[in-house]
């Protein structure tokens, strides 16, 4: 079985990690390739003058992440035997099938219900805590101040943890290692870079993902891993270093 997983820079990219670490938790091997689309001259961030050129633009990009293996235009995409799947919580679903051994989800129902739901949760909601708290795993902001939706978003986080970890007992939200953990794992380093101190309670937690052999991997990957200018050019401006 060939296993190819198209990511952008480890370095940044919170979905391609969320894809990653069940797939070498499991003891899947895939080709990591790293795609480097072109960044439009707008960014992400900036406002769009020219709304035709940016539809030229835009279009253009999109034929050329689908040519670097995308299919909708964003990243991961899993190659298995050439056949693409994408979207980080299908690649992590494929792989809770394909390897069951590794138990990346809760074996009981109910148990099994509520991580889907937690991992859903993730996938789509917290809009403010993706908009002010990008994701820059290397990066520090000092005195950074979340304004109040995305400090009810942050509060949000917490709880969940706390609530499944104490259903669980830990070390992870459900006991073992699952797709939750890596779910969250990214809001984990985003928290991180922000100064966003957890409380004693969930420290341990933490400890626990970062003592992963996934996440000590994925570490040394990103380190290495491309630059991308716009990124770090976003934690400059609100005073952090990269």
């Amino acid at each position: 079985m060939a296993l190819v997983l198209h990511v952008l820079s480890l370095r940044y990219s919170s979905w391609s990690i969320r894809a990653l670490l069940p797939l070498w938790h499991a003891g899947a091997e895939p080709e990591v390739r790293t795609a480097e689309p072109i960044l439009t001259h707008q960014g992400k961030r900036e406002a769009i003058v020219d709304q035709e050129a940016h539809v030229r633009e835009a279009a253009a990009e999109l034929a050329r992440r689908r040519e670097l293996g995308s299919v909708t235009g964003n990243f991961p995409v899993l190659e298995v035997d050439g056949i693409r799947i994408h979207e980080a919580l299908a690649i992590c679903e494929w792989t809770a099938e394909r390897f069951p051994e590794a138990g990346l989800w809760p074996q009981g129902d109910l148990a099994r219900a509520q991580a889907r739901a937690l991992s859903c949760e993730m996938a789509s909601g917290f809009g403010n805590l993706r908009t002010h708290m990008s994701s820059h795993p290397f990066a520090r902001v000092p005195h950074f101040q979340p304004d109040g939706p995305t400090r009810v978003e942050i509060a949000r986080v917490h709880e969940l943890w706390a609530q499944a970890l104490e259903a669980s007992g830990g070390p992870f939200l459900f006991g073992r290692f699952g797709i939750v953990d890596a779910m969250y794992f990214p809001v984990l380093l985003r928290f991180e870079t922000y100064g966003v101190e957890l409380p004693s309670h969930l420290r341990p937690y933490a400890t626990a993902l970062h003592s992963l052999p996934a996440v000590k991997r994925w570490r040394e990957m990103a380190t290495t891993a491309p630059r991308i200018p716009i990124y770090d050019a976003y934690i400059e401006k609100l005073g952090g270093t990269v």
